[in-house]
């Protein structure tokens, strides 16, 4: 991720130098025109020619070079800026040398590679600059003036209004948009490390789930075989004997769960899940978590653009959904609605309780399991569902509801090009 981002922000900022070096060559072309005729300047016209050919030439190859998005390093803006002090160092060699009022276009490629390079490199492209303008100083082609030195006063003051108008206008605009690059490569980096740092919580309750998983298999061995054995001894209470059907399917539905993650842990994306339309897939969720909560009134809307569009939905994307449904279903007073709607781009998940709201936060994240007489959660369950959700590329909020005590609503958004199967 931080390598893509120095990529991106190098490309991005190769881009500027090329347009302001295009920008600059026109400004050029438009004085030594301007000079050339109007004010009846002489100076070698082909070499001018060729050398502003021969840039113009090296920026549209720069353009085109680099079609298949090859990695860019700060070396090949190194390489650009120290073309640019020979190309105008030339230029200047040929109109005049130091007198030229484009002298202080040298500052451009200075600033810009202040901007973008790391010190050394700056300090190699601001000296090579110097020791241009130091001996263009001494040695030049000077211009021949047809008229009289007040003439030629009056272009060498015009001339640095013209230079000072283009620098000025160039230096504002370019190293700002710089800046929002720089800017937007550091919180790029910094939602890397958040990433990351996810990454490694994830890994983390991961392994610890692994074992526990591990560890759970013989107690819940043991209590299957007590309920079973009660069942059988209190055969003329038929209200217990209910109840105590109900708590082993319980305890069979959790070593399934544990059975089921022992073996789908590792498996890639295709091999997680199996395709079915999502309107086929959200029934199966739904009765999958009734099954583990039998007792919740739950009102369930779901429907969308048909033909339903196709998905192979991973597992953990089961777990993050019945997640949310189990955090609305321990904050409510009394029933939950579960309302989706899907088209052909994206799946809306509505999960509605009628519970005491939550407090607001900053993350708009916050496991709703408080109150008297209900559960309270490890407080992990909406983390893990939202990590999966984004990694999935679709996004989890909890609000409050607008009337006061009115519950909580949960919002997933899910694009399915992820898990389109065609």
């Amino acid at each position: 991720m931080p390598g893509s981002n120095l990529h991106n922000y190098l490309e991005q900022n190769l881009r500027y130098l090329l347009s302001l070096r295009a920008i600059a060559i026109g400004a050029q072309v438009v004085a030594l025109v301007f000079m050339y005729f109007r004010f009846s300047l002489h100076f070698p016209l082909l070499p001018v020619i060729l050398i502003i050919a021969g840039i113009s030439l090296f920026t549209l190859v720069s353009i085109l070079r680099n079609p298949d998005g090859t990695p860019i390093g700060p070396r090949t803006i190194q390489v650009q800026l120290i073309v640019d002090v020979i190309a105008l160092s030339l230029l200047v060699y040929f109109t005049g040398g130091s007198s030229n009022p484009f002298i202080f276009f040298f500052l451009l490629p200075i600033t810009f590679a202040a901007a973008t390079l790391n010190f050394r490199q700056a300090c190699l492209i601001a000296g090579l600059a110097a020791l241009s303008y130091t001996v263009l100083m001494f040695f030049h082609v000077p211009l021949l003036d047809s008229g009289h030195h007040q003439h030629g006063f009056n272009l060498h003051i015009w001339g640095m209004w013209y230079g000072f108008l283009i620098s000025s206008a160039l230096l504002t605009y370019y190293v700002s948009r710089i800046g929002l690059s720089i800017r937007k490569r550091d919180r790029a980096l910094a939602r890397a490390r958040e990433e990351n740092l996810q990454a490694d919580q994830v890994l983390a309750l991961g392994t610890l789930a692994a074992g526990t998983a591990h560890e759970l298999g013989t107690p819940l061995a043991t209590m299957a075989v007590l309920a079973r054995e009660l069942e059988h001894g209190l055969e003329r209470q038929p209200e217990r004997i209910e109840d105590l059907r109900v708590l082993r399917q319980q305890i069979d539905r959790c070593k399934t769960i544990l059975s089921r993650m022992a073996v789908e842990s590792g498996e890639a994306h295709a091999e997680g899940g199996q395709a079915l339309p999502v309107n086929r897939y959200l029934d199966n969720l739904v009765r999958e978590w009734r099954e583990l909560r039998p007792d919740q009134e739950t009102d369930v809307s779901i429907q969308g653009t048909e033909p339903a569009p196709s998905i192979i939905a991973e597992r953990t994307l089961d777990q993050a959904i019945h997640n949310v449904l189990n955090n609305a279903a321990n904050a409510c007073r009394s029933r939950i609605s579960f309302s989706a709607y899907w088209d052909n781009n994206r799946l809306e998940i509505h999960v509605i309780d009628d519970g005491m709201g939550i407090e607001a936060c900053d993350e708009g994240v916050r496991d709703a399991t408080t109150g008297e007489g209900e559960t309270g959660g490890l407080g992990i369950g909406l983390f893990l569902s939202r990590i999966t959700l984004n990694r999935l590329g679709g996004d989890l909020r909890l609000q409050n509801r607008t009337a006061p005590d009115t519950g909580t609503e949960a919002v997933i958004t899910l694009p399915l090009a992820r898990l389109r199967t065609s």
